[in-house]
């Protein structure tokens, strides 16, 4: 097993003291495991993971405070509002209407395929002027059982 590979696991591990996940935050991959998967995280680990460029990897943690989501379907990285997109759940009350209306299609492409969307929304999607988000609705429509246009 390689390094990274290590780090990453110990990264994913449930009791591991907060000293242990400060330090790992240095590490890329361990970082990156840390944001993705980690339901600690306190502010300061949050804030440190966005300042060494693991926002796209904290914006799919479901397990982040709704104010962080909210930040993140606001970042002026695409990805990084993909990642909200992709995994997000209306907490805060109204974060659906960001990536719905996001300029990027692929930030609409990327909330079709959420698994958790209000029957609306698939819907609105489906109307789409962008066709591969249209395409990427059709899924989400039969996963959630909503009628086509």
């Amino acid at each position: 097993m390689s390094l990274d590979a290590e780090l990453g696991a110990l990264a994913a591990q449930k009791d591991l003291v907060a000293d242990l996940v400060w330090r790992l935050l240095r590490h890329p991959e361990a970082r990156r495991t840390v944001a993705l998967l980690r339901e600690d995280l306190t502010e300061a680990m949050i804030e440190e993971i966005v300042a060494l460029g693991s926002a796209r990897s904290l914006a799919a943690n479901c397990s982040v405070p709704a104010e962080v989501r909210a930040r993140m379907a606001e970042h002026s990285e695409p990805a990084v509002r993909c990642a909200i997109a992709a995994s997000v759940a209306d907490d805060p009350p109204g974060l659906w209407v960001r990536p719905a209306d996001d300029p990027d299609p692929s930030v609409r492409m990327f909330l079709a395929m959420n698994d958790h969307l209000p029957p609306e929304l698939p819907a609105r999607l489906a109307a789409d002027p962008d066709p591969g988000v249209r395409s990427s609705t059709t899924g989400a429509m039969s996963r959630t059982g909503c009628a086509g246009p």
